[in-house]
Protein backbone atom coordinates (compact mmCIF):
# COMPACT_ATOMS: atom_id res chain seq x y z
CA UNK A 1 0.00 0.00 0.00
CA UNK A 2 2.59 2.50 0.78
CA UNK A 3 4.84 1.27 -2.44
CA UNK A 4 2.05 2.31 -4.54
CA UNK A 5 1.19 5.32 -2.72
CA UNK A 6 4.93 6.43 -2.72
CA UNK A 7 5.46 4.76 -6.52
CA UNK A 8 2.02 7.26 -7.81
CA UNK A 9 4.74 10.37 -6.88
CA UNK A 10 7.12 9.08 -8.96
CA UNK A 11 6.24 10.75 -12.22
CA UNK A 12 7.75 14.06 -13.13
CA UNK A 13 4.52 16.16 -12.98
CA UNK A 14 4.20 14.73 -9.50
CA UNK A 15 7.37 15.35 -7.75
CA UNK A 16 7.05 18.87 -9.29
CA UNK A 17 3.88 19.01 -7.80
CA UNK A 18 4.47 18.07 -4.38
CA UNK A 19 7.73 20.00 -4.22
CA UNK A 20 6.69 23.68 -5.97
CA UNK A 21 3.18 23.18 -5.19
CA UNK A 22 4.05 22.35 -1.02
CA UNK A 23 6.74 25.38 -1.66
CA UNK A 24 4.19 27.60 -2.71
CA UNK A 25 1.99 26.61 0.33
CA UNK A 26 4.16 27.00 2.82
CA UNK A 27 5.68 30.42 1.59
CA UNK A 28 2.08 31.29 1.81
CA UNK A 29 2.02 30.13 5.19
CA UNK A 30 5.05 32.34 6.37
CA UNK A 31 3.94 35.68 4.34
CA UNK A 32 -0.05 35.32 6.18
CA UNK A 33 2.02 34.48 10.13
CA UNK A 34 4.06 37.82 9.09
CA UNK A 35 1.09 39.90 7.75
CA UNK A 36 -0.95 39.06 11.05
CA UNK A 37 1.94 40.06 12.93
CA UNK A 38 2.71 43.11 11.38
CA UNK A 39 -1.13 43.88 11.88
CA UNK A 40 -0.66 42.74 15.78
CA UNK A 41 -3.13 39.83 15.64
CA UNK A 42 -0.83 37.63 16.85
CA UNK A 43 -0.05 38.82 20.40
CA UNK A 44 -2.72 37.15 22.04
CA UNK A 45 -1.81 33.57 20.70
CA UNK A 46 1.83 34.35 21.73
CA UNK A 47 0.89 35.28 25.20
CA UNK A 48 -1.12 32.54 25.60
CA UNK A 49 0.75 29.84 24.47
CA UNK A 50 3.92 31.29 26.56
CA UNK A 51 2.03 31.01 29.56
CA UNK A 52 1.28 27.20 28.87
CA UNK A 53 4.82 26.81 28.31
CA UNK A 54 5.42 27.99 31.28
CA UNK A 55 3.42 26.48 33.32
CA UNK A 56 4.33 23.06 32.33
CA UNK A 57 8.08 23.87 33.34
CA UNK A 58 9.95 21.29 35.17
CA UNK A 59 13.90 20.10 35.58
CA UNK A 60 13.21 17.24 33.20
CA UNK A 61 11.48 19.22 30.52
CA UNK A 62 14.32 22.01 30.68
CA UNK A 63 16.78 19.58 30.29
CA UNK A 64 15.25 17.74 27.68
CA UNK A 65 14.64 21.12 25.74
CA UNK A 66 17.95 22.09 26.40
CA UNK A 67 19.48 19.08 24.42
CA UNK A 68 16.80 19.09 21.81
CA UNK A 69 17.18 22.94 20.80
CA UNK A 70 21.17 21.89 20.23
CA UNK A 71 20.19 20.27 17.14
CA UNK A 72 19.54 23.37 15.79
CA UNK A 73 22.77 25.18 16.95
CA UNK A 74 25.02 26.06 14.60
CA UNK A 75 27.85 23.44 15.62
CA UNK A 76 25.52 20.58 14.70
CA UNK A 77 23.99 21.88 11.93
CA UNK A 78 27.25 22.58 10.35
CA UNK A 79 28.43 19.07 11.63
CA UNK A 80 25.55 17.70 10.03
CA UNK A 81 25.86 19.40 6.55
CA UNK A 82 29.57 19.06 6.67
CA UNK A 83 29.57 15.08 6.65
CA UNK A 84 26.66 14.76 4.67
CA UNK A 85 28.55 16.92 1.85
CA UNK A 86 31.64 15.06 2.57
CA UNK A 87 29.28 11.85 1.39
CA UNK A 88 27.44 12.59 -0.89
CA UNK A 89 31.19 14.00 -2.58
CA UNK A 90 32.18 10.53 -2.62
CA UNK A 91 29.34 9.49 -4.10
CA UNK A 92 29.59 12.00 -6.70
CA UNK A 93 26.59 13.58 -6.32
CA UNK A 94 27.60 16.84 -7.58
CA UNK A 95 24.15 18.03 -7.52
CA UNK A 96 23.36 16.70 -4.16
CA UNK A 97 26.25 18.69 -3.29
CA UNK A 98 25.02 21.55 -4.47
CA UNK A 99 22.14 21.72 -3.27
CA UNK A 100 22.94 21.01 0.40
CA UNK A 101 24.81 23.73 -0.26
CA UNK A 102 22.01 26.11 -1.84
CA UNK A 103 20.04 25.01 1.37
CA UNK A 104 22.37 26.18 4.21
CA UNK A 105 23.70 29.89 2.20
CA UNK A 106 20.18 30.49 1.58
CA UNK A 107 18.40 29.31 5.06
CA UNK A 108 21.25 31.93 6.87
CA UNK A 109 20.68 35.10 3.90
CA UNK A 110 16.98 34.56 4.77
CA UNK A 111 17.35 34.65 8.12
CA UNK A 112 19.24 38.16 8.28
CA UNK A 113 16.97 39.68 5.97
CA UNK A 114 13.92 39.06 7.51
CA UNK A 115 15.16 39.55 11.65
CA UNK A 116 16.41 42.81 9.95
CA UNK A 117 13.26 43.69 8.21
CA UNK A 118 10.74 42.45 11.24
CA UNK A 119 13.26 43.52 14.25
CA UNK A 120 11.11 42.14 16.58
CA UNK A 121 12.40 41.99 20.27
CA UNK A 122 12.30 38.88 21.41
CA UNK A 123 10.35 37.96 24.98
CA UNK A 124 11.06 39.16 28.53
CA UNK A 125 14.18 38.10 29.70
CA UNK A 126 12.16 36.75 32.72
CA UNK A 127 10.85 33.92 30.30
CA UNK A 128 13.75 32.90 28.63
CA UNK A 129 15.97 30.01 30.11
CA UNK A 130 18.77 30.64 27.74
CA UNK A 131 21.15 33.77 27.31
CA UNK A 132 20.16 34.95 23.61
CA UNK A 133 20.57 37.53 21.32
CA UNK A 134 19.06 39.19 18.48
CA UNK A 135 15.64 39.63 16.42
CA UNK A 136 13.11 37.09 17.29
CA UNK A 137 11.45 36.60 14.17
CA UNK A 138 11.30 34.65 12.67
CA UNK A 139 13.07 31.78 14.64
CA UNK A 140 16.74 30.69 12.71
CA UNK A 141 17.01 27.10 14.85
CA UNK A 142 13.63 26.27 12.95
CA UNK A 143 14.16 28.37 9.82
CA UNK A 144 17.50 26.28 9.44
CA UNK A 145 17.03 22.84 10.61
CA UNK A 146 13.69 22.81 8.12
CA UNK A 147 15.56 24.14 5.42
CA UNK A 148 19.07 21.77 5.93
CA UNK A 149 17.36 18.67 7.25
CA UNK A 150 14.44 18.76 4.85
CA UNK A 151 17.03 18.87 2.51
CA UNK A 152 19.24 16.49 3.54
CA UNK A 153 16.60 14.00 3.80
CA UNK A 154 15.44 14.79 0.21
CA UNK A 155 19.01 14.29 -1.26
CA UNK A 156 19.49 11.25 0.86
CA UNK A 157 16.19 8.96 -0.73
CA UNK A 158 17.57 9.50 -4.21
CA UNK A 159 20.23 7.76 -3.28
CA UNK A 160 17.81 4.96 -1.28
CA UNK A 161 16.13 2.58 -2.89
CA UNK A 162 14.17 0.95 0.16
CA UNK A 163 10.66 2.17 0.23
CA UNK A 164 10.82 1.85 4.10
CA UNK A 165 13.91 3.55 4.38
CA UNK A 166 12.89 6.39 2.46
CA UNK A 167 9.87 6.89 4.96
CA UNK A 168 11.76 6.73 7.83
CA UNK A 169 14.08 9.28 6.90
CA UNK A 170 11.37 11.47 6.30
CA UNK A 171 9.69 10.55 9.18
CA UNK A 172 12.63 11.37 11.02
CA UNK A 173 12.95 14.88 9.65
CA UNK A 174 9.15 15.56 10.25
CA UNK A 175 9.62 14.76 13.88
CA UNK A 176 12.84 16.51 14.34
CA UNK A 177 12.07 20.16 13.11
CA UNK A 178 8.45 20.56 15.62
CA UNK A 179 10.64 19.35 17.97
CA UNK A 180 13.86 22.07 17.63
CA UNK A 181 10.83 24.53 16.99
CA UNK A 182 8.94 23.73 20.41
CA UNK A 183 12.45 23.42 22.48
CA UNK A 184 12.88 26.83 21.47
CA UNK A 185 9.21 28.60 22.87
CA UNK A 186 9.72 26.50 25.96
CA UNK A 187 12.81 28.05 26.54
CA UNK A 188 11.49 31.11 26.47
CA UNK A 189 13.80 32.33 23.64
CA UNK A 190 11.27 32.86 20.43
CA UNK A 191 7.40 33.18 20.40
CA UNK A 192 5.12 30.20 18.70
CA UNK A 193 5.03 32.51 16.06
CA UNK A 194 8.53 33.22 15.82
CA UNK A 195 9.10 28.85 15.37
CA UNK A 196 5.59 28.36 13.24
CA UNK A 197 7.09 31.55 10.73
CA UNK A 198 10.80 29.82 11.05
CA UNK A 199 9.77 26.24 9.92
CA UNK A 200 6.87 27.12 6.96
CA UNK A 201 10.10 29.63 5.28
CA UNK A 202 12.73 26.58 5.88
CA UNK A 203 10.55 24.30 4.15
CA UNK A 204 9.44 26.35 1.44
CA UNK A 205 13.05 27.10 0.84
CA UNK A 206 14.33 23.32 0.83
CA UNK A 207 11.00 22.35 -1.55
CA UNK A 208 12.01 24.80 -3.91
CA UNK A 209 15.59 23.82 -4.41
CA UNK A 210 14.18 20.31 -4.77
CA UNK A 211 11.83 21.40 -7.57
CA UNK A 212 14.85 23.44 -9.25
CA UNK A 213 16.72 20.34 -9.13
CA UNK A 214 14.18 18.15 -10.32
CA UNK A 215 13.15 20.16 -13.80
CA UNK A 216 16.81 20.59 -13.98
CA UNK A 217 18.02 16.90 -13.58
CA UNK A 218 14.95 16.49 -16.11
CA UNK A 219 16.19 18.87 -19.15
CA UNK A 220 19.99 17.96 -18.55
CA UNK A 221 18.91 14.35 -18.91
CA UNK A 222 16.61 14.80 -22.05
Amino acid sequence: MTGRFLTSFSTLPARLTLSLGGAALAFLTFILITRELVEGEVDGFDKQMMLAVDSMRNPWLTSAAIDITALGSLTLVGLFSALTLALLFVLRDKTGALQLMAASAGSGILTLLTKDMIERIRPPEAQRLLAVSGFSYPSGHSLSTSALYLTIAIVATRHLRNQSARIIVFLAAAVMLPMVGASRVYLGVHYATDVLSGISLGVAWALMLAGCVTLWSHRKSS
